[in-house]
């Protein structure tokens, strides 16, 4: 079994991420978010290798994404960020480190 190249954390609130894509448009429940990644509940069914422009809600500000859609997975789907600025970088941290130290105090 292949190593992670980081720690998924569970969305212990509800977040909702933003997705656009090509004749698409719609939100889906946060589940899991890696440095790397993230995974919804969605019972739309996309190809692996669908990209989507992605936005998740973080405090006041928002982060957005390039990403493609890498997995399905019972009741959703997982995406790979492909490309994002820096400041959205920053707030993705943010959120991660928000979202770890919330399962710590679990």
């Amino acid at each position: 079994m292949a190593s992670r190249r980081a720690v998924r954390v569970r969305a212990i609130a509800a977040t909702q991420v933003g997705f656009v894509g090509t004749n698409v448009k719609f939100t889906a429940p946060l589940c899991e978010l890696s440095p790397f990644g993230l995974s919804v509940k969605s019972s739309r069914d996309f190809a692996t290798g669908t990209i989507f422009r992605l936005g998740v809600q973080v405090g006041a500000d928002c982060f957005r994404a390039a990403a493609v859609v890498r997995a399905k997975i019972p009741d959703g789907f997982a995406v790979e960020f492909l490309s994002m600025t820096p400041i959205d970088q920053e707030m993705m941290r943010r959120l991660y480190l928000r979202l770890q130290i919330a399962a710590r105090t679990k």
